[in-house]
């Protein structure tokens, strides 16, 4: 990274860095591991939000981070469940109002995930480590019901709903851009540059399909990239 230019792909695989964040010396401790992390950042830095969600989820070195692989039916395990949905697509703000139910929801529908070390690190879904009875979620998601799955696919399909149902709130859209504003811009958010700024960015977000290079695009061509102050 010292040794490139000033782009753009350099400072978003920095932002991707901190926003889904591990830690690959400790935790993770497996160069592969760390070098395919670093390589999904770099190839998904100004791709689709809702795509590299879906990869980081099931990436080698964030499983082991926050223990998806150790996530099972038998010991469901809340770790990336809640950082789905605190850190990575919603946050903490007052228009997140996900439960500790959906943490746990969320945790049972990501079980069954696992590494396989003796292949190349392949990342493989078992059946038999996977909680196959129905999910509920809160209010918040409309009391929606992820259906339970069995099969060879149920991993991949109730992933995708998991997905789905977070990336059809307005608060995941409004969430990334004020990380992309504060990284970009200013460390605060005011109430003007909510109103003016985070929702206008956040409509195109969502009406691109969480597209992120639209957004900046928008955001860089705009007078707030160029205030003094």
């Amino acid at each position: 990274m010292a040794s490139q230019e000033r782009t753009i792909r350099e400072k978003m695989v920095l932002f991707w860095h901190n926003h889904l964040v591990t830690d690959t010396n400790d935790a993770v401790d497996l160069a592969d591991l760390a070098y395919r992390y670093n390589i999904l950042l770099r190839a998904s830095c100004v791709g689709n939000f809702r795509k590299l969600m879906y990869d980081i989820t099931l990436d080698g070195a964030m499983l082991r981070y926050l223990n998806g692989e150790k996530n099972t039916v038998a010991a469901p395990d809340e770790n990336y469940g809640r950082e789905l949905q605190e850190l990575f697509c919603l946050g903490k703000g007052p228009g997140s109002k996900y439960t500790e139910e959906d943490v746990k929801a969320a945790a049972r529908i990501l079980t069954g995930w696992t590494i396989n070390y003796g292949e190349n690190y392949q990342i493989l879904f078992r059946p038999n480590r996977h909680d196959n009875k129905d999910k509920q979620f809160s209010s918040f998601y409309s009391n929606k019901i992820i259906k339970g799955k069995s099969s060879a696919t149920a991993g991949i399909e109730e992933l995708n709903e998991l997905l789905d149902m977070i990336f059809a709130q307005e608060e995941t859209a409004k969430f990334l851009v004020r990380k992309l504003i504060t990284f970009f811009i200013y460390y605060e958010i005011t109430p003007d540059t909510e109103t003016n700024l985070v929702t206008p960015l956040a409509d195109l977000f969502r009406s691109s399909g969480y597209e992120i290079k639209p957004v900046l695009k928008a955001l860089f061509t705009s007078a707030w990239f160029f205030k003094s102050e």
